[in-house]
């Protein structure tokens, strides 16, 4: 699929975007400026840009509490994301949800959750609703393979495809759930068998590789659209951070899940922006001297959405049983 320079580009961007800042979040968590957890996609940015790059701007996503690159990709304003994860009045949240719990109704982004595999039957409610009153929208839902053993998720497959609900299922296959493996957890790590067997249409594809990730779900969206049924992507991922951002997560290197060498490898070869950029340069779609553009563009964007949270107020003690669920 030949997808232009222009759509190209702004692939890579909102990669850079993202990867850059988790990093921020990550740097001030270390600080102790950010309060509660706080979880980057570091390395899995491909399939949060590849799947929302194919996505309308009103179809409904639900995140889990990995939801930073989901919501950059999908349009949140990036500025209300930061303020939101320092906890200020001025975040999607109004300060009260914090890194988990991000949402922005205007670009369809619904509200994250911490708990696993809580947002799938999220999706399958708004895909019945989407159904219901025929707007046509797809809901899509990212979770990992740990909330693939949970039991909502053989429910929620159940009823899609008995219902033929417009949902997108996207997997994101990292291997890990914290610091446990799937192979140790999992009798079945091809999930893609779990969804057939619920006759769902279901594909794999390399999370690394956003391009690929953009054209499988393109497809599968026109699948949706066209057959008004789920359909289901397991993408093939890594992490490159721990859980979670902060100190107590270093020290998780020393449980020795994972072996340090073998991740600097994974990292060195298949970090999904650095891969993107030399296939754009092969292709002569990209020059240094443009990629170093997109990065002081990066780079400013990201600095002004730490001014304005780091400037911006706490909730107000006024407000605290406001908007509470």
């Amino acid at each position: 699929m030949d997808i232009g320079r222009d759509l190209s580009i702004q692939l890579l961007y909102r990669m850079m975007l993202i990867r850059k800042f988790e990093s921020i979040v990550g740097e001030y968590k270390l600080k102790r400026q950010i309060y509660g957890m706080a979880h980057a996609c570091n390395g899995q940015e491909a399939i949060a840009v590849g799947v929302c790059a194919a996505l309308k701007k009103n179809d409904y996503v639900i995140s889990n509490h990995r939801p930073h690159g989901h919501a950059i990709a999908k349009g949140v304003d990036i500025s209300k994301i930061m303020a939101e994860i320092f906890g200020k009045v001025t975040g999607t949240n109004g300060g009260k949800g914090g890194s988990m719990h991000i949402s922005d109704s205007s670009v369809g982004f619904l509200p994250s959750t911490g708990i696993v595999g809580s947002g799938i039957p999220v999706a399958c409610g708004a895909a019945f609703a989407s159904k219901f009153k025929d707007e046509k929208l797809i809901s899509c839902v990212f979770f990992g393979d740990g909330a693939a053993n949970e039991g909502v998720l053989h429910e929620c497959l159940n009823f899609a495809s008995i219902w033929k609900l417009p949902v997108l299922f996207v997997l994101e296959d990292n291997g890990l759930a914290v610091t446990t493996h799937t192979r140790d957890t999992s009798a079945c790590t091809d999930y893609t068998i779990l969804a057939s067997a619920y006759g769902i249409c279901a594909t794999s594809v390399d999370g690394q590789d956003v391009e690929a990730v953009y054209e499988t779900t393109m497809n599968a969206v026109d699948y949706i659209r066209r057959k008004y049924s789920p359909m289901f992507i397991q993408a093939k991922t890594h992490r490159f951070n721990e859980h979670a951002e902060g100190e107590y997560y270093l020290k998780l290197r020393e449980t020795h899940y994972r072996d340090n060498d073998t991740l600097s490898e994974q990292i060195e070869r298949d970090c999904p922006i650095k891969r993107y950029i030399e296939i754009l340069q092969k292709r002569n779609v990209i020059t240094q001297n443009q990629i170093l553009e997109i990065e002081w563009k990066v780079d400013e964007i990201i600095n002004k959405s730490l001014d304005f949270a780091l400037n911006s107020p706490v909730p107000y003690k006024e407000s605290a049983y406001k908007n509470i669920y």
